[in-house]
């Protein structure tokens, strides 16, 4: 068995290994799923991990959180839009 010291092992990184195109195509099909909640006051869901696309087009970005590996809510903030899936709350 080999030994580590977790103290100083390096930590899991967070980082998505998703593109940016398949943050798009998510954010899309969220967009199409019916009964989507628009709430005026957004939190992102608890335990969820943030998916962010920078837009070529210019100083704009699309978010997308997942939990468990599934899409809960989407945002272009920029635009003021937050959603939520149905059933998920804000």
């Amino acid at each position: 068995m080999s030994q580590k010291n977790v103290n100083t092992a390096a930590k899991e990184s967070k980082e998505s290994s998703l593109s940016t195109d398949q943050v798009l195509d998510l954010f899309d099909w969220i967009m199409t799923v019916p009964g989507l909640q628009f709430p005026d006051n957004f939190t992102p869901p608890a335990d969820s991990e943030e998916l962010v696309a920078f837009l070529d087009a210019g100083p704009d970005y699309l978010q997308v959180w997942i939990v468990a590996g599934y899409p809960v809510a989407a945002a272009a903030p920029m635009d003021g839009l937050f959603i939520t899936l149905p059933g998920e709350g804000a």
